[in-house]
């Protein structure tokens, strides 16, 4: 394969990478684009279908580099901010990718493809934010009914009760809502803190990266402490 490989053309890599698409063969597509890339490294295309055959592998981060590098290349083409959307859809940033839905229609307004994107990301973040408001609703709702059996069990079942004051029973039972509603909230925020985490570079390159920002050039140790350079100083001015 890889003698066949060198002598194709750019073009025969991206149609053999097309086939390669459709039989989903995601792998042995970039690879086909890969090649055909390093041929031609200013064709736009090839990056947005690289792109494509990246996400179906579930590789965001590479899916997005690649999206992006198609829209540098190529800023005017709808389809750079299409792949763009796409992968931050799939990385559940659906702000983002509103907005890169909508920078593709501007450029294509007559695509339904986009259009029908732009509806359905639209209504997965409305949705989205629906069972945020249930997750911190329930969990409010839990931790007043949990409350208010602790106080019931706690006034009938004890001898000598720890809340006998009606003001501090009621005040306990919406103390716990209030540790529901928290938990609740801490619910949610870590699950918006999850959106996107998939198009981070990968570990091993983000600590090669970090490694090469952050090499620091030891410094040269002294040839001799400070007591052995006084007394060469001293045994230099005996000379």
């Amino acid at each position: 394969m890889g003698e066949e490989t060198k002598t194709l053309s750019v073009e025969e890599l991206k149609i053999k990478g097309n086939e390669c698409v459709k039989e989903e063969k995601y792998i042995e597509a970039v690879l086909h684009y890969t090649h055909a890339i390093k041929m031609d490294p200013t064709n736009y295309v090839l990056y947005s279908n690289r792109s494509f055959a990246f996400l179906k592998l579930d590789q965001h981060f590479l899916s997005l580099q690649d999206a992006n590098e198609t829209i540098k290349l190529q800023p005017q083409w709808a389809k750079g901010y299409f792949r763009r959307a796409e992968v931050e859809t799939a990385s559940g940033l659906y702000d983002e990718a509103f907005i890169s839905y909508t920078k593709a229609l501007q450029l294509d307004p007559h695509n339904h493809k986009i259009i029908e994107s732009i509806k359905n990301v639209t209504e997965t973040q409305k949705k989205k934010m629906e069972r945020h408001k249930n997750t911190i609703w329930i969990c409010t709702c839990v931790g007043l009914i949990v409350g208010i059996v602790i106080v019931i069990l706690d006034y009938t079942m004890t001898s000598s009760p720890t809340l006998t004051n009606p003001l501090s029973m009621v005040a306990f039972a919406i103390a716990l809502s209030g540790v529901g509603f928290a938990i609740g909230k801490t619910a949610t925020l870590m699950s918006a803190w999850s959106d996107g985490k998939s198009i981070l570079p990968p570990a091993d390159l983000a600590a090669s990266n970090t490694n090469e920002e952050e090499t620091v050039i030891p410094e040269r140790k002294a040839k001799y402490s400070k007591a052995q350079a006084r007394q060469r100083y001293k045994q230099g001015k005996q000379l």
